[in-house]
């Protein structure tokens, strides 16, 4: 196997984007697809357009044609029986080969880097795409002739495998300067994680091979591995749950699964000791899994919004209220983050952190009543807190 970046040059060509099309194994868009393997192209298409923004592409596209300087990369689909690419060594060889290909129509191609680029041209070039989108009153087009000429042939960078491509995106999207987002981080590495499981290494060494191919030593990439997990059993086993919010914040979810006491609370391991060909949280604890999730990230199937209104809360207050069954279910009941910290230490402890809270209100208010003697409307209220006070006193006696 040759990787990027190993090895000759690749065969380059400008390629009709007819022969293209969109990836549904773009990590990127699996989330986002019901079944990516029954993905139709319109529907890549819809994802890339709802989600990733294809427009700002489509702009510099029509105002400035395709640039040559950023090929795209691609692998083909299938190729004739009688076709090896091995059986050439000089690359503008073999790019004369697979031209011949395109111009009898036996080959086609996915692109595996420049999906948005890719999905921003067919929308351009093609009238009934975007009408089926029905966003053709908006979307970016163009009538120069140029133009549609020259964003409809684009250079392209071909491979033959799409594993060969993969240390070249691990480098550029997740060590380098063009780093995806957190969830698409996750879903590159787990995906080349499976690769290599499919060729007979273990889960262990499978890591090692991807932090070897990215050059990242550290535990990142396990990590990124195991809260990927968690997000797809979220996927699969929770029953009314929406995981579509997890995406865009899915470094919450690492958050989260970095204390132990939530870890607890789910029943999973650690990084260090979680095992891996497993289903790392078990049946029994899916309510307690739903519980985490909706109170992080809400659930739309059920309407129920998050009750975190800060990150930092997951440490700091969520991580101590899982502890406590007590606090736990005062969260299930009343939604109340800050109320069920405050009874992380049980009922005694939550009485006596009120009434030092009162005290304190009382002492600080001291400060400031000579200013108002024989205030009637403070008076009153005074007179409410003795009476309470009483009452208070009368049940502890």
């Amino acid at each position: 196997m040759t990787f990027a970046g190993k090895g000759n040059r690749r065969p380059q060509l400008d390629i009709d984007i007819n022969f293209i099309q969109v990836d549904k194994m773009n990590p990127r868009l699996v989330p986002y697809l019901e079944n990516p393997d029954e993905a139709s192209q319109f529907d890549l298409i819809s994802v890339l357009y709802e989600n990733f923004d294809t427009e700002v592409v489509a702009m510099s596209l029509v105002e400035n044609g395709y640039f040559d300087e950023e090929p795209i990369i691609v692998v083909p689909n299938k190729v004739p029986s009688k076709f090896s690419f091995s059986k050439y060594s000089n690359p503008d060889d073999l790019a004369a080969a697979i031209k011949k290909l395109i111009d009898d129509n036996e080959i086609s191609f996915t692109v595996v880097e420049g999906n948005r680029r890719t999905s921003a041209i067919k929308l351009i070039t093609d009238l009934g795409l975007r009408k089926q989108l029905g966003i053709d009153k908006f979307y970016p087009k163009t009538d120069d002739a140029n133009i549609i000429t020259d964003i409809s042939n684009i250079p392209c960078i071909i491979y033959e495998k799409r594993e060969d491509v993969s240390p070249y995106l691990g480098v550029r999207h997740i060590a380098g300067l063009l780093k995806w987002e957190a969830f698409a981080q996750a879903a590159y590495t787990a995906s080349v994680i499976e690769q290599e499981l499919g060729n007979g290494l273990t889960i262990a060494d499978s890591i090692k091979q991807v932090q070897k191919v990215v050059g990242d030593r550290s535990d990142k990439l396990r990590k990124q591995y195991i809260t990927y997990k968690l997000f797809l059993e979220a996927k699969n086993n929770l029953e009314e749950f929406d995981v579509r919010p997890i995406i865009d914040k899915f470094s919450l979810l690492t958050v989260a699964y970095n204390s132990s006491s939530i870890r607890d609370y789910i029943g999973v391991d650690s990084y260090a000791k979680v095992n891996l060909e497993e289903e790392l949280v078990n049946s029994e604890k899916h309510i307690e899994f739903k519980n985490l999730l909706t109170w992080i990230y809400g659930n739309k199937e059920t309407s129920e919004q998050p009750v975190l209104t800060d990150s930092r809360k997951i440490t700091n207050t969520l991580s101590h209220v899982v502890k406590e069954p007590e606090a736990v279910d005062f969260l299930i009941k009343f939604k109340d983050l800050d109320g069920a910290y405050e009874r992380t230490g049980g009922e005694r402890e939550y009485l006596s952190k009120k009434l030092i809270s009162a005290n304190r209100a009382i002492q600080t208010s001291l400060k400031f009543a000579y200013k108002y003697k024989n205030d009637e409307e403070l008076l009153k209220q005074v007179a409410e807190l003795e009476e309470l006070i009483s009452v208070l006193k009368s049940n502890l006696s």
